[in-house]
């Protein structure tokens, strides 16, 4: 009885909140600062379901992860499909539910197996290298790997472990180096860490699903700070999905319960609401993101099946 009390005393305060919010009118919630954005591109691949996820090479393909198809879809910047790799199983080359996706400086492109516990490798063309799996401590759940990030210093690859609520570095190569994290609501802990992100400094950007927050690490996992707070207003967060860096240093975050992306300084000051003539614009459940070599935004659209690309105003 106690436990219920304590989850329903959590529940009650979001559910008012959004009530509010349905009674506000959008003027108001979203009158605040803008950034102004256009959409130049639209990019539906056909036969996606629900993607997750997305990077982009450096020849400027975008690979999109589509996990309920347990494959990755590759297109060129254009949005013509150029193939696709995986398929649902358990053997080397095959997913279940890959959720994360990131390609290091020298092509290789890492996925996040969610469901298979593991990390698997492929060459830019989708041929397996390799696989490993993520690091699981004693009385630890088995892994839940949802998103990973590669990264040149030291050659370091960040798993974020959903269910174990940390975040676990590996070696590009698999060997195990170092975690931080852990259950938790004060800083440096996670509740549900999602999609990893790092700017031009090395520092790591994590998605604080359940704590609404993005927290901001050394590449050694020492905190630094955290951008967001839980609400529904310009500047809080009801239900962070996304994070990606532009080359400005700005922190973009999308919020997939309330369907917008909002800009934060990487210190975590409100920057504002992307926003489409004036008025906050509206996403289809936004989840994963990235920016281009010419700084223009992807954002993964889940439930529409597209991937959007923008051009936001510096």
């Amino acid at each position: 009885m106690t436990d219920v009390f304590r989850a329903r005393k959590k529940i009650v305060p979001a559910w008012i909140a959004v009530f509010l919010f349905l009674l506000l009118p959008a003027k108001l919630l979203f009158s605040m600062e803008c950034v102004s954005s256009e959409v130049v591109q639209s990019i539906m691949p056909q036969g996606v379901d629900q993607p997750s996820d997305l990077a982009i090479s450096a020849e400027g393909n975008i690979y999109l992860v589509d996990g309920v198809n347990n494959r990755v879809v590759v297109t060129n910047g254009d949005g013509a499909l150029q193939f696709t790799f995986g398929k649902t199983g358990t053997g080397p080359g095959e997913f279940q539910y890959p959720l994360g996706i990131d390609i290091a400086k020298n092509g290789r492109v890492f996925i996040a197996d969610t469901g298979n516990h593991r990390i698997q490798v492929f060459d830019a063309g989708g041929a397996f290298l390799y696989l490993f799996p993520v690091k699981r401590s004693d009385g630890e759940k088995p892994a839940n790997p949802v998103d990973v990030l590669a990264i040149e210093l030291k050659n370091y690859l960040y798993v974020a472990d959903n269910d174990n609520h940390k975040i676990k570095v590996h070696q590009q190569d698999g060997t195990f180096e170092f975690e931080f994290g852990g259950f938790g609501e004060v800083r440096g802990r996670f509740r549900y860490p999602g999609i990893l992100a790092v700017n031009e400094f090395n520092q790591i950007f994590v998605v604080d699903v359940l704590n609404t927050r993005i927290q901001k690490f050394d590449p050694f996992g020492n905190f630094i700070a955290e951008i967001g707070t839980f609400g529904v207003t310009p500047g809080r967060l009801f239900k962070p999905k996304g994070v990606a860096v532009d080359k400005a240093g700005r922190v973009f975050i999308s919020d997939s319960f309330m369907g917008c992306i909002q800009a934060f300084t990487n210190l975590g000051g409100f920057v504002g609401v992307v926003c489409e003539n004036g008025a906050k614009r509206e996403f289809n459940t936004p989840v994963g993101m990235v920016f281009d070599a010419e700084n223009r935004l992807h954002v993964v659209e889940m439930r529409a099946n597209r991937i959007r690309i923008l051009e936001v105003s510096e």
